[in-house]
């Protein structure tokens, strides 16, 4: 089975350039002790440790003030992590669980008490909710505003996104869709474009080297970047994916990851709409008052 390796953040390597105040880093995991919180059987990767303390050093350090909590799939339904990460910062996370079908409505109310805002469906990783599931799980959703995150491939599967927009829930991309094939006229992300354009989607800024060869600063992620801006900024949001999991070290500095963003969104307004005010939405966050 493959271990999850990633290149620690090294605090005395900090970004260039601060994120604006009240940014939200809309992706992160944390991989606390197994014997306090074990993996499910079921997984395809075991991850190396990768708690909380760490995270947010590396958080501070890159000037992101809030943060979305993803479940990792290594860790089936059981979202002990999860509640005791929100629990611990209240005003600092949103997460996202992963429902299974057996989840009764008093539990997805307890976690939307906790701050939970969404469930993911993955079907890229062992261990994730499946496809068939997300009609039903959209249902038991709606009533508490929750979207759908999609870990999936569009490429390979390019009818997804018009099958999410019948779903009656937001639906968000993981990782600018996660495209196996790094063109953007691939049928499949521009599917995922079209939907967003017409507001039904959301998609996250993160993990470009899952789609491109970091090797070169993901300079290749540019087109992916303009196709999405060329949709509508105020359906993007985005996110480190710290700590980078079932990617093989070694992986970019987790300052160049912040850099690219000021790359990526060069104007100011652009930056604060992508950064702070979309994530306010989607996660539903008070507005952020810089104290």
């Amino acid at each position: 089975m493959m271990t999850s390796e990633y290149l620690p953040f090294d605090p005395n390597v900090a970004p260039k350039n601060r994120l604006p105040a009240g940014t939200v880093d809309c992706h992160f995991h944390v991989f606390e002790d197994p014997a306090v919180y074990p993996y499910t059987e079921n997984r395809s990767y075991t991850p190396t440790l990768a708690p909380w303390a760490a995270f947010q050093k590396m958080n501070d350090t890159i000037g992101a003030d809030r943060a979305v909590l993803v479940h990792p799939s290594v860790y089936g339904h059981d979202h002990r992590t999860l509640y005791d990460t929100l629990h611990a910062h209240p005003d600092r996370l949103r997460a996202v669980g992963v429902l299974s079908m057996d989840t009764t409505e008093a539990e997805i109310e307890k976690l939307h008490n906790a701050g939970t805002r969404g469930t993911r469906v993955n079907i890229l990783f062992a261990g994730g909710s499946q496809l068939a599931d997300a009609e039903t799980l959209a249902k038991r959703i709606q009533p508490f505003g929750w979207h759908i995150q999609f870990l999936v491939d569009v490429a390979a599967q390019p009818d997804i996104p018009s099958w999410a927009a019948k779903l009656g829930v937001p639906v968000v991309f993981d990782h600018f869709g996660h495209p196996s094939v790094p063109d953007v006229n691939n049928p499949g992300f521009k599917n995922m474009c079209a939907l967003i354009k017409e507001g039904g989607a959301w998609a996250k800024l993160s993990g470009a080297y899952r789609v491109v060869d970091p090797a070169d600063k993901w300079g290749a992620i540019a087109p992916f970047v303009e196709a999405l801006l060329n949709t509508r900024t105020d359906r993007l949001v985005w996110g480190t994916d710290w700590p980078h999991p079932n990617i093989p070290a070694p992986m970019p500095n987790d300052g160049d990851i912040a850099d690219a963003v000021f790359k990526w969104l060069p104007d100011a307004d652009l930056r604060q709409k992508i950064l702070v005010k979309n994530p306010e939405i989607l996660y539903d966050f008070p507005t952020f008052i810089h104290k």
